[in-house]
């Protein structure tokens, strides 16, 4: 046991130990999101198309919060511990990174994406409007009619700006991200380099297009 937990120890205080744990955290953030984003998607369905006359996200809302307590609570710790672990791990880096910088790795730093060079900034912008977005629509949110809940809230003008400005700043974040796991976990050669910034773009612009379709149809009149 001495031995795992001595491992273990090594593994975090490493280098890149901690590289893989910031890659296998932001991959489990990304399925959440696509998790997320595909119970979201079903505020398409409309008002009134569920079972018993309910719309489609209500139902789901509903079936989210019928779950046991101690399984959603599991749930919810769970993903915040990731996202803590996640956020401070990156944190270490960029200051191990900062220290340890040499006029070589400046000049390689003018070379980095502008996606690379805002993941701190980005980031901080997606934490906060992770706390005002759980305030708004989670804590505050009747399940039964979240449909209405959501048009409410995305009929200010403001409300949706901010989710939009905020959604902008996840898509440079996970283009970047989808980079760096595949290549911190070694999947990235010279060869498919450029399949896999492709598939990065592409993700980002299909996951944060259709979470930023929301507010958009909902201040087009579309979703009413």
């Amino acid at each position: 046991m001495n031995d795992i937990i001595t491992t273990a120890c090594k593994f975090v205080t490493s280098s890149i130990g901690r590289k893989i744990l910031v890659a296998l955290t932001g991959a489990c953030l990304l399925l959440f999101l696509v998790g997320h984003l595909a119970g979201n998607m079903t505020i398409f369905g409309g008002e009134s198309t569920a079972a018993g006359g309910s719309s489609w996200i209500d139902a789901y809302a509903v079936g989210l919060h019928s779950m046991p307590a101690w399984l959603l609570w599991a749930i919810r710790l769970g993903l915040l511990a990731i996202l803590l672990i996640h956020v401070g791990l990156t944190l270490v880096l960029k200051y191990e990174n900062y220290n340890a910088r040499t006029h070589y790795q400046k000049e390689g730093t003018l070379k980095a994406t502008f996606s690379s060079r805002t993941m701190v900034l980005t980031g901080v912008m997606i934490f906060c409007f992770l706390c005002f977005h759980l305030w708004q629509l989670t804590f505050n949110g009747n399940p039964a009619d979240c449909y209405h809940h959501i048009l409410a809230a995305f009929s200010n003008p403001w409300c949706s700006a901010f989710y939009i400005i905020a959604i902008c700043c996840l898509f440079l974040h996970v283009r970047h991200g989808v980079q760096s796991v595949f290549q911190t976990l070694g999947l990235a050669t010279r060869k498919i380099r450029p399949l896999y910034n492709l598939v990065a773009i592409a993700f980002g612009v299909v996951v944060c297009g259709l979470f930023i379709s929301i507010p958009v149809c909902v201040l087009t009149g579309i979703l009413h």
